[in-house]
């Protein structure tokens, strides 16, 4: 079949300035789908690589797939635009550092800065609306190690940083081997995360943090981005927690296997491209010079995937294996070590809903909190969570107040702190009582989120009648 074959279901979001040109691209999980992605050429190449397509490919139980695409707006009050204030952040290297020579800053969108390092100290002007992570060069400009924050944190949580803050210092920065340390630690100072945060955001750097300590990925000794290059890995997580039992206005948690499976991305920067990559993973990886298995080109970037990893027979979640990841790429062979990942099961947050009607019978609002496996969050979720979306799947028409979108019904992007949405069209018909012969219905609720570092996580609720 043609990946430009439209079958199954079709969802898509279109930025409105976006519209003019639009692209298909076919994912496979357990059937082909179809989707739009909107693409404006004449976006300029730090555009592109600050506003990261968000590619999420739903698996639905009855084995329909959708792909939802989202493309951020450069806008400053647009959750997720990765736009911040600018933030001197400064240090001075101690003998035991002395030998690098430069700092580099690498944020998660692959954008960097670079400093010299003069009389041991260094100055970057970063940005606060996004992670970053910073790699010590010795005068070869290679990599002799990265900025560590203790208890798992490999990256500078600046999208944290307190409001007021303007400046950071690093102060007195030492090294062990290849982990350089500072004197000032800002977690739980100007970067005020809580015990319970720290755990979480430890887990979720670590895409990145592979990146930091092996940023020559293609091993051909030099820096990919100092070549005008990028590699990097991401994640989308499938997360089914329990089902709507009709009448019931919020779901059961009847799913102790919260996550369902996963596909892996590679986002390339580069000049051309070839028309597969190959993945192959650690032991307990299911991925042997296994074909990417869909892509999306835009610009001079390309997101590969991987084919939609599960084993239904396990009763436990289903996570990528840690340990060393390669990629085929043309004929390089890219490298990223993946941290142990059994964290994830159980520090995964994810939104639990009830849905409000109205008196006819039609959707009003839909609200949450956030869980964990261990219950109720009882922390700020901005220090996790970039934006959020709603989105509705159902048999009635789609919501017109939403233009150029498919499926019944999709939010805006939401910020993280948002736990209501009313919907912008107040005629969908949820269908609480036993399904008859061309009645209107919801099947199924999804809220999408990405976290701060580029993982995103589909969480969805079947309705059962």
């Amino acid at each position: 079949m043609s990946l430009f074959t439209p079958q199954a279901i079709n969802i898509q979001r279109i930025i409105p300035e976006y519209q003019s040109n639009v692209i298909h691209l076919c994912v496979l999980v357990t059937a082909k789908c179809y989707c739009s992605v909107p693409l404006n050429p004449n976006l300029n190449h730090t555009q592109m690589k600050t506003n990261k397509l968000l590619l999420l490919c739903v698996l639905l139980m009855a084995g329909v797939v959708a792909l939802i695409t989202g493309c951020n707006k450069d806008d400053d009050d647009t959750p997720g635009d990765g736009n911040g204030s600018p933030v001197i952040v400064t240090g001075t290297l101690d003998a035991t550092a002395a030998e690098a020579t430069s700092v580099l800053a690498i944020s998660t969108d692959n954008d960097y800065k670079q400093s010299e390092v003069a009389n041991g100290a260094f100055s970057l002007q970063l940005d606060n609306g996004r992670p970053w992570g910073l790699v010590f060069l010795n005068s070869a400009a290679k990599p002799i190690g990265l900025l560590s924050l203790g208890n798992g944190i490999e990256t500078l949580p600046l999208h944290y940083l307190a409001e007021t803050a303007d400046t950071l210092n690093l102060s007195s920065i030492s090294r062990s081997g290849a982990v350089f340390t500072p004197s000032s630690n800002p977690i739980g100072n100007s970067i005020p995360l809580t015990p319970a945060q720290v755990t979480i955001v430890a887990g979720m750097d670590d895409y990145l943090s592979a990146l930091l300590k092996n940023p020559d990925v293609n091993g051909n000794g030099t820096i990919d981005l100092l070549e005008g290059r990028s590699f990097s890995l991401s994640v989308i997580y499938f997360i089914k927690p329990g089902n709507f039992h009709v009448p019931q206005l919020t779901p059961s948690f009847d799913n102790t296997k919260l996550i369902e499976g996963y596909r892996l991305f590679l986002t390339v920067e580069d000049a051309s491209f070839p028309e597969k990559v190959y993945f192959t993973g650690p032991s307990g990886s299911p991925l042997a010079n296994t074909p990417s298995d869909g892509d999306l080109t835009y610009d001079d970037s390309r997101i590969y995937s991987t084919q939609y990893l599960s084993d239904p027979n396990s009763p436990i979640s289903y996570i990528p294996a840690g340990g060393i990841y390669t990629v085929k790429y043309n004929n390089e062979i890219l490298t990223f070590n993946l941290p142990d990942q059994s964290y994830v099961d159980g520090n995964i947050v994810y939104p639990f809903p009830t849905v409000a009607l109205n008196g006819d019978g039609t959707m009003n609002k839909v609200t949450w909190t956030y869980r964990m496996p261990a219950g109720v969050v009882n922390f700020d979720v901005d220090a996790l969570i970039d934006n959020i979306m709603v989105q509705i799947e159902g048999t009635g028409p789609k919501c017109e107040a939403i233009p150029n979108q498919s499926g019944t019904y999709g939010s805006d992007r939401l910020p993280a702190s948002t736990t209501s949405h009313t919907l912008a069209c107040q005629n969908i018909v949820w269908g609480n009582t036993p399904l008859e012969p061309n009645m209107e219905h919801v099947d199924r609720l999804m809220m999408t989120y990405e976290d701060h570092y580029g993982a995103s996580y589909v969480v969805m609720y079947e309705k059962e009648y």
